[in-house]
C-alpha cells in the first residue's frame, strides 16, 4: 500500500521496459511529454496550456508531439485510465486480504483513495474536472478501463456474497457499481467545495452506509 504521508500519483504510459535501444528512447521520450504537460496543467490550467507550451518544455518539436499524443485532451485521458488502474489494483489488494471483513476491505480502499488525494488536491482536480469536460472521447478513451474496474469489484461482490458476508439476493454488478460511485463522487464533490473538510471522513461514512443497505443480515 501506498504511503499515505506522500503524494500518490498515476505515473502515465505503463509498459513493460523496451528491449532495444530506440524503443526505450521512445518511452522516455513520451514519458517527458506525459510528465510536462501534467505540470503544466496542474501550474497555468488546462485550457491556459497549448500544445506548442508542451512541446516547448519537453524540448521537442511540434510534430514530435504529435507522434505521441493525437491532441491535448488524449493526455487527459490517459491520466484518468490510470487512475481507474490504480483504484482497480487498490481494491484488488484490499479484497485480497485473508481474514478481512468485508466491512474492513470497502473501508480501507476507500480510505486509502480520499487520503492521497487529500494530500494532493490540485493533480486530482487536473485528474476529475479537466479530464471529464476536456473534449468529446472521455468516456470512450476509458470505457476498457472502467470496466476492468467494474468487472474485478462484481468478482469480489460475489466471493463476499458466497461468503455470506453480503446479502446474496443483491446484484454482484449494481453493488459494484454503487461502490465505484461513491469512490468517484466523493472525490468529485470534495474538489467542487473547494477540497474543505475531510474527505476521509465524509468517504468513511459513505462507506458506513453501502455496508449497512448490503450487508448480510
Amino acid at each position: 500500500m501506498p504511503d499515505a504521508r506522500q503524494p500518490v500519483r498515476v505515473t502515465g504510459p505503463r509498459a513493460v521496459t523496451p528491449t532495444s535501444r530506440r524503443a526505450r528512447k521512445k518511452q522516455a521520450t513520451r514519458q517527458a511529454i506525459y510528465d510536462v504537460a501534467i505540470r503544466l496543467f496542474m501550474e497555468r490550467g488546462y485550457d491556459e496550456t497549448t500544445i506548442d507550451d508542451i512541446a516547448g518544455a519537453a524540448d521537442v518539436s511540434r510534430a514530435t508531439f504529435f507522434n505521441y499524443y493525437a491532441s491535448k485532451p488524449e493526455i487527459l485521458h490517459e491520466i484518468a485510465a490510470e487512475a481507474l488502474e490504480y483504484a482497480r489494483c487498490t481494491f484488488d489488494r484490499n479484497f485480497s486480504r485473508a481474514g478481512d471483513s468485508i466491512a474492513e476491505k470497502v473501508r480501507r480502499s476507500l480510505r486509502s483513495f480520499a487520503m492521497i488525494v487529500e494530500r494532493d488536491p490540485r493533480y486530482y482536480q487536473t485528474v476529475f474536472l479537466d479530464a471529464m469536460r476536456s473534449q468529446a472521447g472521455f468516456v470512450a478513451a476509458n470505457r476498457d478501463a472502467a470496466n476492468r474496474l467494474i468487472n474485478d469489484l462484481t468478482g469480489h461482490m460475489r466471493a463476499a456474497q458466497r461468503a455470506g458476508e453480503l446479502n446474496p439476493s443483491l446484484d454482484a454488478g449494481q453493488l459494484a457499481e454503487m461502490l465505484t460511485g461513491i469512490y468517484m463522487y466523493a472525490i468529485l464533490s470534495y474538489i467542487l467545495k473547494g477540497c474543505s473538510g475531510s474527505l476521509v471522513e465524509r468517504i468513511d461514512k459513505a462507506a458506513m452506509i453501502f455496508l449497512e443497505g448490503c450487508q448480510a443480515r
